[in-house]
């Protein structure tokens, strides 16, 4: 057997992390891979794995593989030393036999030996749960790929689980020409060392666009998951030497320059199967220099370092959670597979009928469509409607004893379908439950028993019914029927699906996740056994270019672009639309990308919007947040897994979201929604009559403007949903689109709306609407997008037109009852009479103008909403009539097309309605604000007329009082100087021994003192910073006097009713301080704004009669 080389040197016991195992290619020396050829900038030549084990020592431990058994590897052919060498005979015969041992083996059978020695060395160790690392070289990285794809029969495989990332140097995962092509079989084995040529199987196995690859690489995406991919794919040409003819026919040796591996078939990743975690380099080098990094020294470096780098940080608990989040989601989130197929008598036309299967989207990536369905015919898959919804019911109904006995339940074989002529004949319902039949004439009074041929014994209860048996319900054979003239009744048969009556299949995934569409189109090409199924469906112009990013990477910001697109088969004689390229088969497939209009609860947005901000703050899915891990939201588990990857999840977004994608943040206009201001529960507490009369509209804009309340989760949301439709073919039609999510105690309130169950209620019934192909399925599923939610719903919460039209009309009347206000107003005669707080206050019309504002915002963007459903609708008739016409395909589709249209033309006049009254409304708003403020002026007029006419009267006070000062001012000078005691007035003026001071002396100090005292005054009146300085130092000395008045109990204060002079003297200070500030701002405030002029008249009669009271105190 082939074998694992040990490490160089083994660690302690319980310091590895991670094992690291290198894979040359097949045959190929394990040492010599590994080898640096060039010694260039004084880096060692040494080999790959002696560097990463002096890098990581203790933490990893690295091997080498060789997928040769050491017999194998030691047989050499000895040199003949004579003619009759029986040693060089035998060598060369055990050579030939290990060469031809292994030339049977492809890649499976390399790969099954691979698995296998790693697992048992692994065992043997007991380090089989110990993560590990790969690093491939060429054909060795198919194996490894290969090995880690493969289950066992419990569908497990322990490397795969444990893998953490693999290098794939020159891999060729789309195949080679070099290494598939017989000429160039001695170059390779050359260049490669091989032990031996590569075989004619193996060779097979690298063909160019080789399907088992292709379905290699779908598998290997859906088997690992979180693993680090590296591929490096070389650039440079290698030197071919092969063997050619010339034109003579003679045979000469030819060197051809070609790269083994094309950097394109070097890529795991493709459009049509894209691989999440790959990041690709590309090295200068040769297909053998690669894993040595020839000339790369640079490239080795970072290389070496990233490994590092990623085993030191490595954590088993972040993976684990890691790994057991992403089994949550793949596990539990449900495909709903329904298969359309025609049941009825030979000879009349049938009716179409629906066989439905939910199996995990795992599941569904792992099986495919066809065995999810035959699981769920053999019964394996008993998900109904019923266990979706939360309630879980029998397969089959059974009826309570008061009720007649049933009818025969027969369950066929898919077989039988074909032969049985009472099967033929049966009456067809959609569900595996007994039809209802008309009563026989004569009906037993006896209580029939119940016979069941095969019970699961896995479920004691239910019925298993298997495609292979009948389940049949049948009265007791003892119990006779006492007329014996009766006929027995014919067994009534339900016929299930098979191949002759099969028509389509609808698969639909409930998550627009776009790193899922292309697993989920391979695994339907898989199906299909046509890889080139899906080929032309993503390519670039069909479905990457049609994505929408923008600067800022916000989440809303990411959505699939409004379109519609028809691919021709390829032998269509006439290719109008040269954009659109053919289909890669010979069906004629279709592509549809559709926005439309849904709900979701406040609640739920709030939360949804918080996990995307947590999950953005980290750069990676790990570590997870404890409450997503744990929680029920599957959407929240989505989003947190997968917000950040290359091909991430589309979140839901909603109405403000769609409409302005540039913005970083909608949070305050999500918040300001009329829908959700509409349905608050403190909204719902009046009726409707009452309500319009008595709402208050500056109450909802504070509301708004502020933070939610806690009780406002159950208040709706407009969402805009994108709808993702693909016809794969004539008898498969996908849809991704994402539901609502059912929330605690809401009543059932989450199927309102909900596009899936509006599809399946339509489809699956006695009334149903008959999809005879996928296009007429594709228009029905535009139909119920579009007319879901505007259409379909009852809670008269989600009727959005009707609330809509319902707040304009509140608004119009608010704007009728300030008109009247503001006519009666000025039918007063006397001013005095006249409410002037009630004329210039204009806040509650300013909020019902911002409230019209924010409807007419909404509805515009509703408008756009409808205008890219109509372009969208518009192209898919016109496509569908071309179908019609050349193809016999989507008759009754473009019937729905047409309902459709008419429905989007009507709800667009009813919108464009609605649009013209909050125009309209918001019109009578501006021109009655606009009249306040001319009356404002007026008032403002009036009051400054008013001040005048009080200044005037000032001034004629001061006047009056001028005069008098004017007057007595000179007699009342003279009178105090001439009373003064001076020297000269007192009779001796030259006594010098005298008392009295002279005049000179007296005028001296009455001068000098007076200008002190007024310079000191002005300094204190004109300056900020003097009075605040004399203020501080009153403080200063005026508080140990107080202290010491208060310690004896005297109160120096006065009463509370009278202000100290301190508290005086401090409000003084502030007031002079501010006064000029205050003046200042108000006067801008007045040229500036309408609403904050206004705002500073409100109390004018106020400040009037205050004014007026200082005067007379004055």
């Amino acid at each position: 057997m082939a074998f694992v080389f040990s490490s160089l040197s083994k660690p302690k016991d319980g310091g590895v992390k991670v094992d690291i195992v290198c894979v040359p290619a097949i045959g190929a020396d394990p040492r010599k891979t590994w080898e640096r050829q060039t010694d260039s900038a004084g880096f060692e030549r040494r080999r790959l794995d002696y560097v990463l084990h002096d890098r990581l020592y203790p933490a990893a431990q690295v091997h080498l593989y060789d997928h040769l058994t050491r017999p194998e590897r030691e047989l050499e052919v000895k040199p003949p030393q004579g003619p009759n060498d029986h040693a060089h005979k035998k060598s060369a015969e055990e050579f030939a036999a290990g060469e031809a041992l292994v030339a049977d083996y492809g890649v499976a059978e390399w790969a099954d030996r691979f698995l296998e020695i790693v697992s048992e060395h692994r065992r043997a160790q007991r380090t089989d749960r110990r993560p590990i690392l790969f690093i491939c070289h060429s054909t060795g990285g198919i194996v490894v790929k290969q090995a880690l794809s493969k289950r066992d029969a419990e569908g497990q495989n322990s490397i795969a689980a444990w893998c953490l990332g693999v290098t794939f140097f020159s891999t060729p995962h789309h195949g080679s020409s070099v290494l598939s092509e017989p000429e160039y079989v001695q170059t390779v084995q050359d260049h490669l060392g091989l032990k031996w040529e590569m075989s004619e199987n193996l060779r097979h196995d690298f063909l160019l666009r080789n399907t088992d690859l292709e379905t290699l690489n779908h598998v290997f995406a859906v088997s690992v998951f979180g693993v680090k991919i590296y591929s490096y794919v070389e650039s440079e040409d290698t030197n071919l030497v092969v063997l050619s003819t010339n034109d003579l026919g003679g045979e000469t040796l030819t060197t051809i320059r070609l790269c083994i591996v094309d950097s394109r078939s070097g890529k795991l990743s493709s459009p049509e199967a894209p691989f999440e975690d790959e990041e690709v380099i590309q090295l200068n080098t040769t297909h053998v220099g690669g894993p040595q990094f020839t000339d790369e020294d640079a490239l080795y470096s970072f290389y070496v370092d990233e490994i590092t780098a990623f085993v030191k940080e490595f954590s088993a608990d972040e993976r684990s959670l890691h790994h057991a989040l992403n089994h949550d989601i793949m596990s539990n989130t449900e495909v709903d597979v329904h298969q359309f197929y025609v049941v009825g008598t030979q000879g009349e036309p049938g009716s179409i009928k629906i066989m439905t299967a939910h199996p995990s989207l795992q599941t569904f990536l792992e099986s495919g469509p066809s065995k999810c369905m035959e699981a769920r015919v053999r019964g394996t898959d008993q998900a109904d409607e019923g266990s979706r919804n939360g309630s879980v019911r029998p397969a089959i109904e059974f009826r309570p004893a008061s009720e007649p006995a049933a009818p025969t339940l027969m369950v066929t074989s898919a077989e039988s379908d074909e032969t049985s002529s009472d099967a033929s004949r049966a009456d067809s319902y959609p569900k595996l439950s007994a039809p209802t039949v008309p009563l026989p004439k004569n009906i037993h009074t006896r209580r029939p028993s119940l016979t069941i041929e095969v019970l699961d014994p896995g479920s004691p209860g239910h019925l298993a019914p298997k495609a292979s048996k009948k389940v049949a319900f049948t009265t007791n054979a003892a119990n006779k029927d006492t007329d014996q003239g009766r006929r027995p009744q014919r067994a009534h048969l339900f016929q299930l699906p098979s191949s002759s009556s099969e028509r389509f299949k609808w698969i639909h995934v409930p998550f627009t996740h776009a790193g899922w569409v292309p697993l989920v189109l391979t695994t339907i090409s898989q199906d299909k056994d046509n890889l080139n199924l899906h080929t032309k469906l993503l390519m670039d112009k069909m479905w990457f270019s049609q994505h929408n990013q923008s600067r800022h990477a916000s989440p809303h910001a990411r959505f699939v672009r409004p379109s519609v697109k028809c691919l021709l088969p390829k032998s269509s004689e006439k290719h109008v639309d040269m954009a659109t390229p053919l289909s890669a088969v010979e069906d004629v497939q279709f592509v549809a990308y559709l926005p439309y209009l849904h709900w979701d609860s406040f609640r739920n947005l709030q939360k949804r919007a918080e996990i995307i901000k947590l999950r953005r703050e980290q750069p990676h899915a790990r570590p997870i947040a404890k409450h997503v891990a744990s929680g029920k939201s599957m959407e929240h588990k989505l989003i947190w897994q997968h917000l950040t990857s290359d091909r991430p999840v589309h979140c839901r977004r909603t109405l403000d979201q769609y409409g302005y994608p540039s913005l970083r943040n909608t949070s305050v206009r999500d918040a300001d929604q009329i829908l959700y201001k509409r349905t608050k529960p403190d909204a719902d507490m009046q009726p409707p009559k009452e309500l319009s009369m008595k709402h208050k509209l500056q109450s909802s804009r504070a509301a708004a403007a502020s933070m939610p309340n806690a009780d406002d989760g159950a208040a709706k949301v407009l969402m805009v949903d994108q709808l993702w439709l693909w016809i794969v073919d004539n008898k498969t039609v996908i849809t991704f689109f994402a539901p609502k999510e059912k929330e605690d105690n809401d009543g059932g309130l989450w199927k309102e709306g909900d596009v899936r169950s509006e599809i399946y209620q339509d489809i699956n019934g006695d009334y149903a609407n008959q999809c005879t192909d996928p296009f007429d399925f594709a228009a029905l599923a535009v139909f119920h997008a579009v007319k879901a939610l505007l259409d379909r719903t009852t809670d008269r919460n989600l009727q959005v037109f009707r609330v809509f039209e319902e707040y304009i009309s509140i608004l119009t009347e608010q704007q009728t009852l300030s008109f009247k206000e503001f006519r009666n107003n000025h039918q007063y005669k006397k001013a005095k009479d006249i409410n002037a707080q009630q004329h210039i206050d204009n806040r509650k019309d300013l909020d019902a103008l911002l409230e019209l504002r924010d409807i007419e915002d909404e509805l515009s963007t509703i408008e756009k909403l409808i205008k890219e459903q109509q372009s969208c609708v518009s192209e898919m008739i016109k496509q569908y009539r071309d179908l019609n016409t050349r193809h016999g395909k989507g008759f009754n589709g473009i019937n729905f097309l047409y309902d459709v249209d008419q429905f989007l033309t009507e709800h667009k006049e009813q919108l464009d309605g609605m649009l013209k009254g909050a125009q309209a409304a918001q019109k009578a708003f501006k021109e009655l604000l606009d009249m306040k403020q001319k009356q404002a002026n007026i008032v403002e007029a009036h009051l400054a007329r008013e001040q005048t006419e009080v200044a005037a009267d000032q001034s004629r006070s001061v006047m009056i009082f001028t005069i008098f000062t004017i007057i007595f001012l000179p007699l009342s000078f003279f009178a105090s100087v001439f009373g003064i005691n001076a020297r000269e007035w007192s009779g001796n003026p030259g006594n010098e021994n005298s008392a009295l001071p002279t005049l000179h002396e007296i005028f001296t100090y009455m001068g000098a003192i007076s200008l002190a005292v007024i310079v000191v005054a002005l300094m204190v009146a004109f300056n900020r910073h003097a009075r605040r300085l004399s203020y501080r130092i009153w403080k200063i000395f005026a508080k140990p006097y107080f202290n010491l008045l208060g310690r004896l109990g005297i109160n120096p204060r006065r009463p509370p009713d009278q202000p100290s002079r301190a508290s005086t003297l401090g409000s003084m200070e502030i007031d002079l301080e501010k006064q000029a500030d205050i003046d200042a701002e108000k006067a801008r405030a007045k040229r500036l704004s309408t609403l904050s002029r206004t705002h500073s008249k409100m109390n004018w009669e106020e400040e009037l009669r205050v004014h007026r009271n200082s005067m007379v105190g004055k």
